[in-house]
């Protein structure tokens, strides 16, 4: 008799709350000596609910309030009076797979499924909480089922390629990753991620080629404009990279990355070599200091015969203090050198020589002999004048 008083009075519990949480307007209850209880739905028809279903209801209503504790409490009371209550475990699975119980909502998952075989969604459920246990056998074997049913299945195929990119199958994740685009074309992520998978294949043209999709689907997505432009860029295809960059430093006008890139890319094309200085200037301005960019600007300005303007972007570039001194004193020289000032000329290329640069020494010590040469010419000039 005791026993039967505790569950009355824990239906009567449930009930009492049910009905304060509806506000009385959706459903009335009443109980019974029996544990069930009389209620009218919302179209104002009576039925007749058990213990078990008292118990969910009362679960639907504390998720309602937020509160999920009391809600899977309520949910689990009811799978135990009432094993074969399937929305009861389906929803238990959802409640403990939100709040991170993945093994849980695992185990009431497989409850739902055992009493609705191929049921899509218990099969996708369970293979999404196994990955994310990163178990990812269970989940590969899971969401191969769910992909075994519908082989257009874009879940079942975009979580098989990330399993297989996991697992360093390479070839696998790229022939899933290729299924799921045929399910979603445009897919930007996707796409952006095979391009990667290539790229470690050493594919590049079919890396080239996903890139390229990939800004086309997200065109709003500027780290897929930023891999396109860069691979351009390796690839010495300048005219290609230009307008990326472009684009990117007008909408980011306050990222140095894209104003230097631009900057370098202009810099190597000769019909647009003018534009080059004012993009890496700007860089200059956001960064306050870069030797390499001031080397590169004095280089330009060299080759645009602008020689002051070198010079003023070698001394900025030695100031900074950050190496490059190579590079920088060896575009002060030319610049002295094309101003005539060939003994200065020939001491910023004895430094450069100074710095046993692989890159620079062996061009600083020729350009040290030919200023002699052009200083005899000179003064043979001079003479003859």
């Amino acid at each position: 008799m005791v026993k039967i008083a505790v569950i009355l009075i824990s239906i009567l519990a449930s009930s009492a709350f049910f009905g304060c949480a509806s506000g009385g307007k959706q459903e009335v209850a009443t109980g019974s000596e029996s544990g069930k209880m009389q209620i009218k739905d919302k179209s104002g028809f009576e039925k007749e609910i058990g213990p078990a279903e008292i118990n969910y209801q009362s679960a639907v209503q504390f998720l309602a309030a937020g509160n999920y504790d009391e809600a899977i409490s309520h949910l689990k009371t009811a799978t135990t009076l009432k094993p074969d209550y399937l929305v009861a475990w389906s929803e238990l699975g959802s409640v403990l797979t939100k709040m991170k119980d993945f093994k849980g909502g695992i185990d009431a998952y497989e409850k739902a499924l055992a009493l609705s075989p191929g049921n899509k969604a218990y099969i996708s459920a369970i293979a999404y909480n196994y990955l994310y246990l990163e178990n990812y056998d269970k989940s590969e074997e899971y969401y191969t089922k769910l992909a075994e049913m519908d082989s257009l299945s874009y879940e079942a195929h975009v979580h098989l390629g990330f399993i297989y990119q996991k697992k360093n199958d390479t070839d696998r994740a790229i022939y899933e990753y290729e299924k799921a685009l045929a399910a979603q074309p445009n897919d930007a992520t996707t796409i952006g991620t095979l391009s990667g998978l290539y790229e470690k294949k050493g594919d590049d043209a079919k890396k080239m080629e996903y890139l390229r999709k990939a800004v086309e689907a997200a065109p709003d997505n500027y780290r897929f404009k930023v891999q396109l432009g860069s691979a351009y860029m390796k690839k010495k295809d300048f005219v290609n990279a230009a307008p990326i960059f472009e684009d990117l430093a007008r909408n980011y006008p306050d990222e140095a990355a894209y104003h230097q890139n631009l900057g370098l890319i202009l810099s190597q094309m000769p019909d647009r070599k003018a534009e080059a200085p004012a993009e890496l200037e700007k860089t200059l301005e956001l960064k306050g200091s870069d030797a390499y960019v001031s080397g590169i600007l004095a280089l330009v300005y060299n080759e645009l015969k602008r020689y002051d303007k070198a010079i003023a972007a070698a001394k900025k570039g030695l100031e900074a203090k950050a190496g490059q001194e190579p590079l920088l004193y060896y575009q002060w020289g030319v610049a002295l050198s094309k101003l005539e000032n060939y003994d200065e000329a020939t001491v910023m290329f004895q430094k450069v020589v100074a710095t046993k640069d692989p890159q620079w020494s062996e061009a600083a010590n020729k350009e040290i002999a030919r200023q002699e040469r052009l200083k005899k010419i000179a003064e043979q000039k001079k003479q003859q004048g």
